[in-house]
């Protein structure tokens, strides 16, 4: 990516959302990125706000935002979340004036692969009925499936249908710094979650149980199976956002905390 940062732990999390969006865009979407000083933009071409992103890593005037992310989704009646970088704050009212809605701050986490280490413990009801495996071309459509679920009755849903629909007349090469996981109990799909690559880190993304599994461990025990992935990768640094009600789990595991990402969606 032509950004240029200082190599700060923060900027590790904001280069690898910067590579994770323009990655999954450019999987449907030739002409999916565009950028300039301090802001990124991804169109995926389809309506999900998931999957079209916008990443700053200034405060940039509100002239520019409207002209180079605003008026351009707003032309395509595309969503877009707005991804805030930068330690200093953007300016809410001018968010919304320009028709931004403020959404939960994630909280950017980074850990050295090598330290990160978790006991896994399968409660009786997990320990024989438990499977997670990575997700092949045969089993692609029940991950959308299943990341859709967390959206019943919006448009965002059948939206990442057709993004893991897409993927999966995909050849495997094409796709393969996504790597997806899908937990089974009793042959169900009741879990997944994705690692991806980038140059200097490896991400953490799309960790979700369905809503009637959760409170058992099974979100536990995916974290677990992919923290034992990244172990054997040759990155140096593992990378996450998670919302800050969610952050247990990585510090039990060895992340740090380093600093949080606003987040503004945007609805034409």
């Amino acid at each position: 990516m032509g950004m240029k940062y200082s190599l700060s732990a923060k900027n590790l999390v904001c280069r690898n959302l910067e590579t994770h969006a323009s990655y999954c865009a450019g999987l449907l979407n030739p002409d999916h990125t565009r950028e300039i000083t301090g802001i990124l933009r991804v169109d995926s071409g389809l309506l999900s706000y998931s999957l079209n992103r916008t990443v700053t890593n200034t405060v940039m005037p509100a002239r520019i935002l409207r002209r180079f992310v605003v008026d351009y989704f707003a032309e395509r009646h595309s969503p877009f979340t707005l991804w805030h970088c930068a330690n200093k704050p953007l300016d809410d009212a001018e968010m919304e004036e320009l028709g931004f809605t403020r959404r939960e701050p994630m909280v950017a986490m980074v850990a050295e692969v090598q330290r990160l280490a978790m006991e896994e413990s399968l409660t009786e009801d997990l320990r024989g009925g438990l499977e997670i495996a990575p997700v092949t071309a045969d089993n692609l459509m029940e991950y959308g499936d299943l990341q859709a679920a967390q959206f019943a009755g919006e448009r965002e849903g059948p939206q990442l249908k057709k993004f893991y629909h897409h993927l999966h007349g995909l050849p495997e090469s094409k796709r393969s710094r996504l790597k997806l996981f899908l937990a089974r109990l009793g042959g169900e799909p009741v879990a997944g979650g994705c690692l991806f690559a980038s140059a200097d880190a490896l991400g953490f993304y799309d960790l979700l149980t369905l809503e009637a599994y959760r409170g058992r461990g099974i979100g536990k025990a995916l974290f677990c199976h992919l923290l034992e992935q990244a172990s054997h990768s040759h990155q140096k640094h593992a990378v996450a956002l998670t919302a800050p009600d969610k952050q247990e789990l990585l510090l039990e595991a060895g992340f740090f905390a380093v600093g949080e990402v606003a987040q503004y969606r945007f609805e034409p």
